[in-house]
């Protein structure tokens, strides 16, 4: 096949939202049609240059064939779209301001009044500053060791309230669930689960750490850990829904040619 050929299709395929077969498929089906376009140009009398450019002419914009095909893929196709960024905007704000701002503002807030203890950052004494720098006592605040913090609520359940254990376990699953669904909707570079894996991974180092240095909160490997496995989840969640959907998808199309 033309070079020039397989580059312009190369280039609506990815962008079109279906599995690795539909999507050969469809190169299949856009292949046979332009080589046709091609031989008949060619067969008035144009170079074979000069019949490829006019046989992708003819077959039209690649934005608007790519649309086309996301349109009869999926009827509802661009609202998802734009839901799905909504739910992802939504989901980013939300984890920002329950782990980070929202905490700033209310340790900025309790300061201004005059409170100086931290809730979020542990300290032998009451903290007058707004920041503790005794250095001694950020190990109170740092776990490196895996699961150590998730044996311990298991072991001493009976030293915590249930809120704490549950929003320190589960909690730390649930909160990073929709990043696994949503990332592979969004980003066809997320649609591998290393990927996936990878970026959860840095986004929970990543606001552990800014909890830890603004000490609105403790570095816990274990929170890593368990936000990992809730993207995990959360991306076996959209691949189930996917192949769900084939299912139904190569089942009514039997129906329809039988």
């Amino acid at each position: 096949m033309d070079k020039e050929i397989e580059s312009y299709i190369k280039q609506i395929v990815n962008t079109i939202d279906c599995n690795h077969v539909e999507k050969q498929e469809i190169i299949d089906e856009m292949t046979d049609h332009i080589l046709l376009l091609k031989q008949e140009h060619m067969l008035n009398g144009k170079s074979e240059k000069e019949a490829v450019q006019l046989a992708l002419a003819d077959f039209g914009n690649q934005k608007s064939i790519a649309h086309g095909y996301n349109q009869s893929i999926f009827p509802f196709y661009r609202l998802f779209k734009v839901s799905s960024w909504l739910l992802f905007s939504l989901f980013a704000l939300v984890v920002s301001w329950k782990l980070i701002f929202g905490r700033l503002l209310e340790r900025v807030m309790n300061y201004a009044n005059g409170y100086g203890y931290n809730f979020y950052f542990f300290s032998r004494e009451e903290q007058m500053s707004f920041f503790n720098f005794n250095f001694s006592e950020w190990g109170m605040n740092l776990n490196i060791i895996p699961f150590k913090t998730t044996i311990n609520y298991l072991l001493n359940a009976d030293l915590f309230n249930l809120d704490i254990i549950i929003t320190n376990t589960i909690g730390n699953i649930l909160i990073f669930l929709p990043l696994g669904l949503l990332l592979p909707v969004l980003f066809k570079q997320c649609r591998l689960f290393s990927v996936v894996t990878i970026t959860a991974i840095t986004a929970s180092f990543s606001i552990e750490l800014l909890q830890f240095f603004l000490q609105v909160g403790q570095f816990d490997i274990d929170d890593i850990i368990l936000n990992t496995m809730g993207a995990m989840i959360g991306y076996l969640m959209y691949k189930t829904i996917l192949n769900v959907n084939l299912f139904i998808r190569k089942a009514n199309l039997k129906l329809n040619k039988g």
